[in-house]
């Protein structure tokens, strides 16, 4: 899969990677997406016409990596997480994709890794429940 992304896929380059998801979703679908863990439910709409669209995911990689920085920067906002290389995480090897969010209690989340996968699986794989559980269990104290 080939990636045209206007940055790097790196850790310092999420947030530049979710503003490009932002401004394309207003312009081209009229999304307001707002950076709250309520507009992950227009995430979740817009994956599902994407999909029904029947284009591949190769096709469609780059936006789909982009609206994964998206749910990631919403996930790190709620929990003060922050984005490292996959590499560098406790899911290193595990992740696929090459950054995941790190919590402060040391949970790890792929953001990028369920957009696909809903995209890819459907509606069972529903975004705003993955925050949800994420946004959980990141903010228990580590025992």
């Amino acid at each position: 899969m080939i990636l045209n992304l206007p940055f790097p896929p790196r850790p310092q380059h999420a947030r530049e990677l979710a503003d490009v998801c932002v401004e394309t979703a207003r312009k081209v679908s009229g999304l307001h997406l707002d950076y709250t863990p309520a507009s992950l439910a227009l995430v979740d709409d817009q994956i599902d016409r994407f999909a029904r669209g029947g284009v591949g995911v190769d096709e469609i990689a780059s936006t789909l990596f982009c609206f994964g920085c998206y749910v990631g920067e919403v996930l790190s906002g709620a929990v003060g997480g922050h984005w490292v290389t996959e590499e560098d995480s406790p899911m290193r090897g595990l992740a696929g994709w090459p950054m995941v969010v790190l919590a402060p209690n040391g949970s790890c989340w792929n953001p990028i890794g369920r957009v696909f996968k809903r995209f890819e699986d459907g509606p069972g794989e529903n975004i705003f429940h993955f925050y949800s559980t994420a946004a959980e269990q990141a903010r228990r104290v580590p025992r």
